[in-house]
């Protein structure tokens, strides 16, 4: 993808650290050492750069309690970042395998549609960290557990999401997240080793995915916060996208 024309970057806001505690966090504008150079960066979409993952959420507890079910805080961080079938697995270890989901999905559907009304939006800085990445040169992929004609109606809507070198959906690959068979797809399709690759995540499950196709990764928390292993494995926890580019000092620009 090209970066002729794009934006510069804007400078975001001081804010007084620490933003997370712990020794993979990052800080405003800290100088952070990389393990090694980026040669690609591969961005998650839900709950990373759109914020839907709260849409899905909402709807979903509004859904079980309108069965007369709950569930708890913990619950809903396992959830976050798996696609469908895996989702569907995990209520039914809950809930039982004779879950109804067909009566969830009368109460599921009505839920997100209202609250998604519009499409979700991105996330702050989503735009910026996208054309800052691409400004330097660097080939970007998007890997996501959504189903290929989601990502494609969010990419006609929002035209920021339609630039990427390599798209590679849960219709590529055999098993989603947590496992890394997007990430590593991404990397092949790309050109590039994993192991050079930067992931940029939002959930534990996608964390856990792109930490096991052994990619650098930075997770920006959206629903839950990261494990203490994977705050450990991390290079780095940050706050927002906004914070993208403090990782980047020192990497050279593309032509």
């Amino acid at each position: 993808m090209s970066a002729t024309g794009a934006p510069p970057f804007a400078k975001p806001p001081d804010r007084s650290p620490p933003l997370h505690a712990g020794a993979a966090s990052v800080y405003p504008h800290a100088v952070f050492a990389l393990p090694r150079p980026i040669a690609a960066v591969v961005f998650d979409m839900d709950g990373t750069l759109i914020d839907s993952e709260r849409i899905h959420r909402t709807a979903l507890v509004a859904a079980l309690a309108a069965m007369g079910l709950a569930v708890d805080e913990a619950f809903l961080y396992e959830l976050a970042g798996l696609a469908g079938p895996a989702a569907h697995a995990l209520i039914r270890a809950r809930f039982g395998e004779d879950f109804p989901f067909e009566t969830f999905q009368r109460h599921y559907l009505p839920h997100r549609e209202t609250l998604g009304k519009g499409g979700a939006p991105l996330k702050p800085g989503a735009a910026e960290a996208l054309r800052f990445v691409t400004g330097l040169g660097l080939p970007v992929a998007l890997a996501t557990s959504s189903m290929r004609e989601v990502v494609l109606a969010h990419q006609r809507r929002l035209a920021v999401l339609a630039h990427f070198d390599v798209l590679v959906t849960r219709d590529d690959v055999a098993r989603t997240k947590p496992f890394p068979d997007l990430f590593l797809a991404a990397a092949e399709r790309l050109g590039v080793a994993a192991a050079d690759c930067l992931a940029v995540e939002d959930s534990r499950t996608g964390v856990a995915a792109a930490l096991a196709a052994g990619m650098m990764t930075v997770m920006v928390p959206d629903l839950a916060p990261p494990t203490a292993e994977q705050r450990a494995r991390c290079v780095a926890v940050l706050a927002g996208l906004c914070d993208l580019p403090a990782l980047f000092t020192g990497q050279s620009r593309g032509p």
